[in-house]
């Protein structure tokens, strides 16, 4: 059902709940959607309205302002507000839900480059990342089945050639907004479900915990009315999950007296991004490349068929459609090619995954490399609070964004730059202009608005570590903060590690995960 905190009296506890679920992005709604018309009573609390599209409200995203350290501001100086929405949906209002799950490399520790691995192992996620491709109807998890690939997108990559450290690689996206917005897509089951109650402009200020901080007693909230601070509000519940976005949740635990650090201090440290040079270099060729090569890079809208038994073959449909209506019986996405290092090779090398993208010119003789890459659980790149700088609504302290770039990151995306245009060397790649410039130390790079800039990835990873031990991390396997034996921690903050791929899909998995342990399921 749907409500409206600004409808409550002041002062009202709501209360007689098992789960009170805060925030509505990507995390928060496939929750919500696991668990709806089951036994479990969910309160989500959202902080936008049910009519939320595209744009936030502006006083409303005034709450998201923030400051950033030095690197950061010059990379982004807009970061905090430009790349997270506070409104029903999240951020799922202004992406293309680009998919990919996590390689198992990104899983592991790998001795050489980082110590630090997952709890939890890909044959555990396999299946919920089956059911999270539902959410963007991405058809059959086959992403390595490189053949099929091929087939669909009328391509094929680059021929293998002895000792290649690359090899190619598919991603997948969702422009259809009444998919990838997740609060249109969810809007009818979460309205109707009986034991789901959704309530709109809630606003989460303080955690309510014991003395010991090891138990939450209730959440203290307040509505936003005419660009003010309106009525507070309480609520209590059993257990309670926070699935604000990468930043939010690490400042919500941090206003509420740092509820969850660990003994080393862990909390809001190792903050990840997807550092990204979108025109890194130029490539021209000897001769033209083919053009079922090139067709292997370029974005094309995929047509799936879904096979009438779950053991049969996805068909890919080409055929005009005579009736536009007809797009429903199919499952329409986009897709296309990019490389990737070989497992050996990042064993080898000892350096973050990667990708590249590569856009042809129309002649087929020259390519920009885009290179996307993983960088280091780095303890100094961290979230704190900026107590010198409040919110304008509620007068909370903002977040304060130190994003670092290490050593390590720098060469990563260097070796990764090395290994990409040896690759296209062999395939005829007679001149490659390197765009960006990326010699120097770590905060040494080609920045706005000079042409190669480093850009930030919009991916807020890693500030609330999942770890098997609460010495390494801030929550255990089951996403439950180790030190608070009711509160849970949903998003990408609790990813270990980045890898390379887009986070949503691996999010949506690890929320239908999580929904189903609180179920007992």
């Amino acid at each position: 059902m749907y409500r409206h905190a600004d409808q409550l009296p002041a002062g009202t506890l709501l209360r007689g709940f098992d789960l009170c679920i805060v925030g509505a992005g990507a995390a928060g709604i496939a929750m919500a959607q696991r668990l709806a018309n089951t036994s479990l009573q969910a309160l989500l609390l959202v902080s936008g309205a049910p009519g939320d599209k595209r744009s936030p409200d502006a006083a409303r995203q005034s709450l998201y302002a923030g400051t950033t350290g030095e690197f950061l501001h010059k990379v982004d100086p807009v970061f905090m507000q430009r790349s997270r929405l506070n409104m029903y949906g999240g951020t799922t209002n202004h992406f293309g839900f680009w998919a990919r799950p996590l390689d198992a490399a990104d899983l592991q520790a790998r001795p050489g480059y980082r110590e630090v691995g997952w709890a939890i192992s890909a044959d555990e996620l396999a299946p919920y990342y089956a059911a999270a491709h539902e959410f963007g109807r991405f058809g059959p998890v086959n992403y390595d089945d490189m053949a099929f690939w091929q087939r669909v997108l009328y391509a094929r990559c680059f021929d293998a050639l002895p000792g290649d450290t690359l090899q190619g690689a598919i991603m997948r996206a969702q422009y259809e907004e009444n998919l990838h917005d997740f609060q249109l897509q969810f809007r009818d089951l979460l309205r109707d479900a009986p034991n789901i109650c959704v309530l709109f402009n809630a606003h989460l200020l303080y955690i309510d915990s014991d003395v010991a901080g090891s138990h939450v007693r209730g959440l203290q909230c307040a509505t936003l009315v005419d660009g003010k601070a309106g009525a507070h509000f309480e609520v209590r519940a059993r257990k309670y999950v926070l699935a604000c976005g990468g930043i939010e949740n690490a400042r919500l635990l941090q206003l509420s007296g740092g509820l969850g650090n660990n003994a080393r201090d862990m909390l809001g440290r190792g903050f990840m991004l997807h550092p990204l040079l979108t025109n890194a270099a130029r490539v021209t060729f000897e001769q033209p490349i083919a053009s079922d090569i090139r067709n292997f890079f370029r974005e094309q809208q995929i047509r799936l068929k879904a096979p009438s038994d779950p053991a049969g073959e996805y068909r890919h449909m080409a055929t005009p459609l005579v009736n536009p209506e007809l797009v429903f019986d199919y499952l329409v996405f986009n897709a296309w090619g990019m490389l990737a290092p070989r497992p050996q090779t990042l064993a080898d090398e000892g350096i973050g995954n990667f990708r590249i993208i590569l856009y042809f010119n129309d002649a087929g003789d020259e390519a920009i490399v885009n290179l996307n890459w993983e960088q280091l659980p780095d303890e100094a790149s961290r979230i704190t609070l900026n107590p010198q700088v409040r919110d304008p609504i509620f007068g909370q302290p903002v977040a304060h964004v130190d994003w670092r770039l290490n050593e390590a990151d720098k060469h990563s995306a260097v070796r990764a730059l090395e290994l990409s245009l040896d690759y296209l060397r062999a395939r005829g790649g007679s001149k490659a202009q390197m765009i960006t410039d990326v010699s120097g130390g770590a905060e040494a790079w080609t920045f706005p608005p000079a042409a190669g800039a480093l850009e930030t990835g919009d991916h807020h990873m890693g500030a609330l570590r999942m770890s098997a031990s609460p010495e390494n991390g801030i929550v255990d396997v089951n996403s439950r903060l180790h030190s608070v034996d009711n509160l849970y921690i949903a998003g990408s903050a609790i990813f270990p590690a980045g890898g390379y791929a887009n986070p949503t899909l691996t999010i949506v998995a690890l929320s239908l995960r999580l929904a189903d342990h609180l179920r007992g399921l």
